[in-house]
């Protein structure tokens, strides 16, 4: 009964824990969302304004356009006519939509930018070479942070259930035993017959 009440105390602790860093978790995938996504200044925002700019500075049809715009194409997953498709007809695979792939197009987006020179100086600041830096550094330590916060939250999230587990297992042989040992009629064993884990 002493390792029972243990367990109990131990499943009690973890909860706690399971709880405080899924919910540090939970607001690290969020902030990571609204910064790729969700806030008017997100990545996805800055996108529209990067390609209106080249196609502005270079022409609609430029070399320059087509390539900033299948880069903009990869990070948001969309077909788009100007693009060819693969021997299977597909566009985008899922796989290059992940925050750490749309990371690295961001990343090439930056660097082609940068061979552009003095060809490209936008007027607007929230595209300009140090605001997309600056943007960057926030996307990739939102990536870190939600990578640290997963790492935490998952082995405490899988050892509770490896103890429910074993709080379930235990409470069923509990109740053999007292069934074993009083009968399936006696008191003893109707207080706990019904008790489900």
């Amino acid at each position: 009964m002493v390792n029972y009440q243990g367990l109990i105390t131990a499943i009690k602790t973890n909860n706690t824990l399971v709880a405080s860093t899924r919910t540090t978790y939970s607001q690290a995938t969020d902030k990571r969302a609204k910064l790729f996504a969700k806030n008017p200044d997100s990545m996805l925002k800055t996108l529209t304004l990067i390609g209106g700019q080249i196609r502005a500075k270079f022409g609609k049809t430029s070399k320059e356009a087509e390539y900033i715009a299948s880069l903009i194409t990869k990070i948001r997953g969309e077909s788009s006519k100007k693009l060819k498709k693969d021997d299977e007809g597909e566009f985008v695979s899922q796989s290059e939509r992940s925050y750490g792939s749309q990371t690295q197009t961001f990343i090439d987006i930056i660097a082609t930018l940068t061979t552009y020179g003095t060809d490209y100086a936008p007027s607007n600041i929230k595209i300009k070479l140090s605001a997309l830096n600056t943007q960057l550094t926030a996307l990739t330590t939102a990536n870190t942070t939600v990578t640290t916060a997963y790492g935490a939250y998952k082995p405490v999230k899988d050892n509770r259930q490896i103890q429910y587990a074993d709080l379930k297992d235990r409470s069923n042989r509990i109740k053999e035993s007292v069934k074993s040992q009083f009968g399936t009629t006696s008191n003893e064993y109707k207080l706990i017959k019904g008790l489900t884990i």
